[in-house]
């Protein structure tokens, strides 16, 4: 299984594609989300076009009586049902969140081609990765127990939890807003890991370390979902054949404290996927070090046989997710296992025509996977 991720997401700055590694790890010269609208701009409200002329004045007159006539009778009627008690005294209401924007999402996962929480999201993570820069990145997964930290270490832990709580609270508006039921699912999940994570500082074990494992590897897969749809490579999306409905879908509970989605002993799943995820990591060794940057019209005879021995590999490892996801009995290890799935099943579909762009989906398939390894070795620690 691979390694938890090496800190938080790293300072923005200009520079190549993500790197192919499946291990945690910022991708080397992130450029992040840029300042993209969340909706595309919209116009002043312009009130309701007059009526055409050419009726005369009697015309619109009549009709605004008979206007006045129907909704005199109907508003009668209704008084009358309600006084008798035969009609509703309330408009029936539904029992999904009025808030919730994803409530009614149940459907099949698909990759996201649309976010509009994807700016705010960025804003966030950047103030993030600030703060997970001042030291903790570096030392967070050598933390001994609590007891044996230097003040130095103290004074980072603090800071990066500080960070990392008020980064939770931030995205429960965000939870609330995105239309997808994977990515408010993800949202919940940083949320809920973020917390636990600050939760278990006063006493403080290694253990703890992949609580920031799952929360750290969530906010790099929000980011490679955000950065795919800025870069077009979400649009690969179009090749792909569309999955199944799931097998079941989680309540949607509440968002301003959602509870982790894996809490209990090792499961079957976890085991499956531990096992498939060494099996990948077996077969695209040097996959893993190919140059993301470089086009498919550039490669060498040597990195084009490489990247087509790995696809397959892939091509496997999106199969060996979807069926472990779907056999876990949860239904956000199946969501994230699904969206891994897919987005390894776009980056395949990219072929010979591969672009630098793409390398952003194979690397939000690997956030994913570090997510639910990561989530998973906790029900054994």
């Amino acid at each position: 299984m691979s390694m938890p991720p090496q800190g938080g997401w790293p300072p923005p700055q200009p520079g190549p594609q993500p790197p192919n590694q499946p291990q945690y790890g910022p991708p080397p010269g992130y450029q992040p989300y840029p300042g993209q609208q969340p909706y595309p701009p919209q116009g002043q409200w312009q009130p309701p076009h007059p009526p055409q002329k050419g009726g005369g004045t009697t015309k619109w007159l009549l009709v605004a009586i008979a206007v006045l006539l129907v909704i005199g009778v109907t508003i009668g009627a209704t008084l009358l049902f309600t006084r008798d008690g035969d009609g509703p005294s309330t408009p029936p209401t539904s029992d999904v969140p009025s808030d919730i924007a994803s409530a009614n999402d149940t459907g099949p996962v698909e990759i996201i081609t649309e976010e509009p929480t994807c700016k705010a999201l960025t804003d966030i993570v950047n103030v993030l990765a600030d703060a997970q820069q001042q030291g903790w990145s570096d030392e967070r997964d050598s933390l001994g127990p609590a007891a044996d930290w230097t003040a130095s270490q103290r004074s980072h832990v603090q800071t990066a939890v500080t960070a990392i709580t008020n980064a939770a609270d931030q995205m429960v508006s965000l939870a609330r807003q995105t239309p997808h039921r994977v990515v408010r699912e993800l949202y919940e999940q940083f949320i809920a890991y973020g917390r636990a994570y600050a939760e278990s500082i006063p006493t403080y074990t290694p253990n703890a370390n992949d609580l920031a494992g799952v929360n750290v590897s969530i906010s790099n897969a929000l980011q490679g979902i955000c950065t795919a749809i800025d870069q077009g490579s979400a649009r690969r999306s179009l090749a792909l054949e569309d999955v199944g409905p799931p097998t079941t879908v989680a309540p949607t509970g509440d968002v301003g404290n959602p509870q982790r989605f894996l809490a209990g002993p090792a499961t079957t799943a976890c085991e499956a996927w531990a096992a498939n995820d060494s099996q990948f990591l077996a077969g695209t060794n040097k996959w893993e070090a190919l140059d993301t940057s470089i086009p498919a019209s550039d490669w060498s005879p040597a990195q084009r046989q490489i990247q087509l021995d790995a696809l397959p590999v892939l091509s496997r490892f999106a199969t060996d997710m979807e069926t472990t996801g779907r056999s876990s009995a949860n239904a956000v290890f199946e969501d994230f296992a699904v969206l891994a799935s897919l987005y390894f099943r776009a980056y395949v579909s990219s072929g010979q025509a591969y672009v630098g762009s793409d390398s952003w989906l194979s690397y939000t398939a690997l956030r994913l996977n570090n997510t639910l390894s990561a989530a998973c070795r906790l029900t054994v620690a």
